[in-house]
Parts: structure tokens; sequence; C-alpha cells
């Protein structure tokens, strides 16, 4: 698959700040930052890069701001600065999936979130083990075990512990490339990472809760 996830972990190592991503089936790229978005109506704006994107943030009347896309039935919105998508009302994907790929940098570990008609399906957080929670906690074990990520349930490694723990990298480069397998999603990594795509502000104030 071109353009696959594991590329992600590599980014994410080298600046996660930028690269807060967002993605759903069965909402266009627009519905997607409107649900995401604390404003109504949310208006698309010119064209720009990662770097154009991150200095939008003023932190004054832009707390946070993003760029849009799509490829193949999943549309993707990429956040610079910071992200919903920790705390994601699971009421965003009513009548969609949404999946949520963060890196957490000011509070790790990074995380997997597959949000589903209205529930958290699946929350995966990559660092300490594998402890999925959710209605479907174990959607993607097939996928994760095909990856080398953990051992086959009921295996002797299962049971008493894998001798080794991969690094932090390759368990995030495993367990993406393996999503997006699990999922049919790739992402654009050059369209992401210095391309343009349309801008749009998610967040203009700083949550309530704050």
């Amino acid at each position: 698959m071109p353009d696959d996830l594991a590329w992600i972990a590599d980014a994410w190592d080298r600046n996660p700040a930028d690269l807060y991503i967002t993605c759903a089936r069965r909402l266009s790229p627009q519905q997607l930052a409107q649900r995401m978005a604390d404003h109504d109506p949310v208006e698309m704006g010119p064209a720009l890069t990662t770097q154009e994107a991150h200095r939008m943030v003023d932190l004054a009347q832009i707390y946070r701001a993003g760029r849009i896309g799509q490829r193949g039935d999943w549309s993707f919105i990429v956040e610079s600065v910071g992200s919903e998508g920790w705390a994601l009302d699971p009421q965003v994907s009513r009548g969609a999936e949404v999946l949520i790929l963060g890196p957490r940098p000011d509070d790790p570990p990074s995380f997997i979130t597959y949000l589903a008609d209205g529930e958290v399906q699946l929350h995966l957080e990559l660092g300490f083990g594998y402890d999925p929670a959710g209605t479907q906690p174990d959607l993607l074990r097939p996928a994760l075990e095909a990856a080398g990520f953990i051992p086959p349930e009921d295996s002797i490694d299962d049971m008493l512990g894998a001798d080794e723990e991969l690094p932090t990298g390759e368990q995030q480069r495993r367990v993406l490339k393996a999503v997006g397998e699990h999922f049919g999603l790739s992402l654009p990594q050059q369209t992401i990472e210095s391309g343009h795509l349309p801008a749009v502000v998610t967040r203009r104030y700083p949550p309530a809760s704050w």
C-alpha cells in the first residue's frame, strides 16, 4: 500500500506537535471539520503548508487550526499545535467511523482511538503494553499479531510475557502499519508533510473546562 501509515511514527519522533490526525469514513472533509469544531459555521481557508497552519495559531483568536484532505473513502484533518482528538465526543462518529491518531507529546504515550456510530469501539495506548479498551477491544488483535506487535493469543509468550519489548518507535511503526491495513487507510506523506492543503480553524477559544 503506497503511503501506508508507518511513516507517521517517524514524523511523530521528529516533531509530534504538528501531526495530530483525525480521519473519518462516510463524512466529507468539511463535515469532519464541522463536527470537530467549537464554532458554526466552519469556513475553508486557503491551501497552506504545515508551517503556515502552525503560524495561524495565536492562542487568542485562533486556538487550533488544521488542514483537510481526502484519500480514497477516508477524509482526514491534520491539526497543528494541538487537537481535540484525545477528548473528542464519540457522538462525532454518528453514522460514520472516526479514527484518531494522537501523538500526545506532552502526556505520553501516543494512542489510537476508533469511534463508530457514537461509541468508543477501541482505544489503544502505545507504550504500556497491550491493554485495549472500548466495546471492541480486540478489534485489531489479528492485525497486531500478524505485525509482530503482540504474540498470538494463548501462546507461551502471551502467557509469560515477551523477553524483549520493542523500542517505542518500532512499536508505533508496526501498530500504525497494521491500523492502515485493517481499515484500508493510507495517507499521503509528502502532501501532509510538505504540501499544501485547505486550512480550517477547529477551535477559536480554549475549552470552557480549562
